[in-house]
């Protein structure tokens, strides 16, 4: 039988970053690992989206996952190992019965 979610993908988010006297401080770096599905673009359609600045970026891949994301995060970076990916997140959409990760 073939697994749905056959992929751990390992999460890079920051919390915690705020504005000091005018200056940005980062906030602490977490990992969180995922199980999940990953399929990357191969169609010629070009999908844009929004990121976390509002700056609109290229679709290359999206992590199907049954995680559901946290709105007080600032997501950074995908790191699936088994398939050497490792790419920025552009953001992250959750639906009714998923989440998808766009990169």
């Amino acid at each position: 039988m073939v697994t749905r979610y056959p992929h751990t993908a390992l999460i890079t988010y920051e919390i915690g970053g705020k504005l000091v006297n005018g200056e940005w401080v980062d906030g602490e770096t977490k990992t969180l690992s995922v199980k999940g599905r990953y399929d990357s673009v191969s169609d010629g359609r070009i999908v844009m989206k929004k990121n976390s600045l509002g700056d609109e970026k290229q679709v290359h891949g999206y992590f199907y996952t049954k995680v559901r994301p946290d709105i007080d995060v600032k997501y950074l970076r995908l790191q699936v190992p088994s398939l050497n990916v490792d790419v920025d997140i552009i953001c992250w959409e959750p639906y009714q019965s998923h989440s998808i990760i766009n990169v």
